[in-house]
């Protein structure tokens, strides 16, 4: 059963098809992958397969966001850092208007905490990295 929806709603809804006798496999995206989905559906979460083009936050990063906020990173915490971080080299650069900085954008190529950033003509990222999370 593939859900594509928020933590919020899967977490009942995944109760409800246990409750119901579903025995297949629960499958969702990055709208469940928080940890509140585990903490509110339970044991009804256990073996639900979720996917996101997030990465976990680890090392360095994952240390110093807990020392910082006293919380690990969330779903996107390093995705975030990343792209915050290109802006800030990009307004470094002189790139100070949104032309500007959106020119650097589009020409940017670096490896971030995340993954390797750079936009195709269209916009996309030019590498496509998903990410498969199991309920245990």
């Amino acid at each position: 059963m593939f859900y594509s929806g928020y933590y919020s709603e899967a977490a009942p809804f995944v109760q409800q098809l246990k409750d119901g006798g579903f025995a297949g496999t629960f499958v969702s995206a990055d709208g469940t992958k928080d940890p509140q989905f585990v903490n509110q559906a339970g044991d009804a979460s256990k073996g639900a397969i979720l996917s996101c083009p997030c990465g976990p936050a680890t090392g360095a990063f994952a240390d110093e966001y807990k020392k910082k906020f006293n919380t690990d990173g969330g779903t996107y915490s390093a995705e975030g850092y990343d792209l915050g971080t290109i802006l800030v080299k990009g307004i470094d650069s002189g790139a100070i208007t949104r032309p500007a900085l959106l020119d650097f954008v589009k020409n940017y190529n670096g490896q971030g905490v995340a993954r390797k950033y750079q936009w195709s003509p269209t916009g996309e990222l030019t590498t496509n990295l998903i990410w498969i999370f199991k309920v245990q």
